[in-house]
This record gives C-alpha cells, sequence and structure tokens, in this order.
C-alpha cells in the first residue's frame, strides 16, 4: 500500500463513519466508543508492525486494516442496538461485506485485498475457528489485527472499570451485568482450556477474567511488551478478587510478559 492510498482510505474511514452522526454531528455513545477504539487499534497496528519491521507499504496496510477492522459494529448497533454478536450479526463478517458493497476490493486490488478482507472478517473468531491454508503473509497480518484489538480492548475496559465500574457494558453487552462477582464456571474454564466463550460472561468481573485469557491467545512478544508497558497485567490484578485460582491465572500469564 502506498502513502496515497493509506490517505484516501483513512479519510473514507471517517467519511463512512459520518453516516451515522446526528444533526449536530454526534455520534451515539457505544458509536463514539468504537470509533475511537478504531483509531487506537490503528494505531497499536503501527506499533507491532514497526516492532516487527515490516515494511513501510506493510505497516501502512497494517494501519488501514486496523482501522476497518470494527466497520460491521455501525451497522450492527444501528440495526440491533446490540454489540452482541451472539443474538445480531458477526461483525466482522459483518465489516467484510460492507467494504464489499463499499468498493474496497477495486480500490486495494488483488495485493491487498484479501490481507484486509481477512483480517476484518476473522479479527473476532476464536483461533480454531479460523480456517486453515490462510496465505502466510495474511495470516501474519490477521494475528497482528487480533493482536492490536486486543491490546486496545484491555485497555479501555480496565479504565472504564476504575472510572465507573464499567458503567457501559450493560448496554453494549445486555447479558452482562456489572457486578462485581466472579463466576466459578467462568474461572474454571480458562484454567481448564485458557479461554472464556462469551456465551458464559455473567459478570464485568467475568469480563476480567476473559481479558486476563487473552493473554494465551497474543500472537507477538512486541504485543506483549507493549501491554506490559501499559500495566495490563498489574491493572487487572488490582481489579480482580484476590482468590488462588484468580493467583494463579495472573502468575501464569506473567511467565509470558518476555
Amino acid at each position: 500500500m502506498n502513502r496515497d492510498l493509506h490517505f484516501f482510505l483513512t479519510e473514507w474511514f471517517d467519511q463512512y463513519v459520518n453516516r451515522y452522526r446526528d444533526a449536530e454531528g454526534l455520534l451515539p455513545a457505544a458509536l463514539e466508543l468504537k470509533y475511537t477504539h478504531s483509531k487506537r487499534v490503528a494505531e497499536n497496528a503501527r506499533l507491532i508492525a514497526g516492532g516487527l519491521e515490516l515494511a513501510d507499504d506493510v505497516v501502512l496496510l497494517t494501519e488501514v486494516c486496523g482501522l476497518m477492522h470494527d466497520l460491521g459494529r455501525f451497522t450492527q448497533y444501528t440495526c440491533y442496538g446490540s454489540f452482541s454478536d451472539a443474538v445480531t450479526v458477526d461483525h466482522g463478517r459483518e465489516g467484510r461485506r460492507i467494504l464489499e458493497t463499499e468498493g474496497l476490493p477495486e480500490m486495494l486490488g488483488a495485493g491487498d485485498w484479501p490481507q484486509m478482507a481477512c483480517s476484518v472478517e476473522y479479527h473476532n473468531r476464536k483461533a480454531s475457528d479460523i480456517p486453515a491454508g490462510i496465505p502466510a503473509e495474511t495470516e501474519c497480518l490477521l494475528k497482528l489485527i487480533r493482536d492490536a484489538d486486543k491490546l486496545d480492548i484491555m485497555d479501555l475496559v480496565l479504565k472504564s472499570v476504575r472510572r465507573d465500574g464499567f458503567r457501559e457494558l450493560p448496554d453494549m453487552l445486555p447479558h452482562i451485568s456489572t457486578s462485581r462477582e466472579l463466576t466459578a464456571a467462568v474461572i474454571d474454564e480458562v484454567m481448564k482450556t485458557k479461554t472464556v466463550s462469551t456465551g458464559s460472561l455473567a459478570t464485568v468481573t467475568d469480563f476480567l477474567i476473559m481479558l486476563a485469557s487473552w493473554f494465551y491467545d497474543l500472537n507477538y512478544a512486541v504485543t506483549r511488551r507493549l501491554a506490559v508497558s501499559r500495566s495490563i497485567i498489574e491493572r487487572l490484578k488490582q481489579e480482580l478478587p484476590d482468590t488462588p485460582a484468580v493467583r494463579t491465572l495472573l502468575n501464569d500469564i506473567r511467565k509470558m510478559e518476555n
């Protein structure tokens, strides 16, 4: 990707988001959250790509893919009033549909489009649900976007929990409460499988346990270093109950810091 196309697509993204603004130029609070999240994921993607010493044109592509990764959230929330993929639409697949409808395949061409399509469609899937046989360079980009996304969500959620107990969470995911109780089945699941099913989450503390489990799914050492620089594990410790199982989990993921 060259700089001209990078600039054009960055501007296109903002123009697309502007369609969802009201007469005063404001987005619904939930979509403003996704808009600023997308900007930060793009920046995370640029940092990770730079840390991996990828070529300049690839860094530009990864940054744009980070920007586009949650495009499906805008129609999802507008149509359903929820960010729950389980009861609405798969927002990754919806994002790819939007990009295709808007003519992005023709804009990017046969070189860059398959990589963007893959990173948008599969960024939110469990690792076990990602199709096999993805070309190496496309898989690298997908893993990078998955890391960049997780890194920002960790930081965003922890800031919100610290600020007001993540008051917005029930608006985005109605089946999750702001209770600070830990569901026993959730900690059991992560200790056994190193993953947590979104459908198992009932409280904000369960959500934090899921964030902790994401350390097992980070793909690059540079991402873990960025997480350390942002004190993610220590901030999780401050918000989670001090139980033997939680201590074991946090000690285990600390071993992956380097």
